[in-house]
């Protein structure tokens, strides 16, 4: 049987920190790239690896976090 190909992007998010000095530059470029961005508290950021490539590109220095030890935030329900 045929199954017609889908089209849905499977996004595998890397967590980072980026340090103060490069962040604002950092999340231009990464805002400009056009893939989603999610922000975290503690300034940690979910990107994705064309993201990676865009700050080694640029030099743009960040860590990766293990993504076993970031805990998500739970979504607050509007009343």
């Amino acid at each position: 049987m045929y199954r017609a190909p889908t089209f849905e992007l499977e996004i595998a998010m890397i967590y980072i920190q980026i340090p103060t000095a490069y962040r604002t530059d950092a999340l231009l470029l990464l805002v400009k790239s056009g893939f989603p961005i999610v922000c975290l508290p503690q300034k940690r950021y979910g990107v994705h690896d064309d993201h990676i490539k865009i700050l080694k590109r640029k030099r743009i220095p960040f860590k990766k976090l293990d993504t076993s030890k970031i805990r998500m935030p739970k979504p607050s329900l509007a009343i």
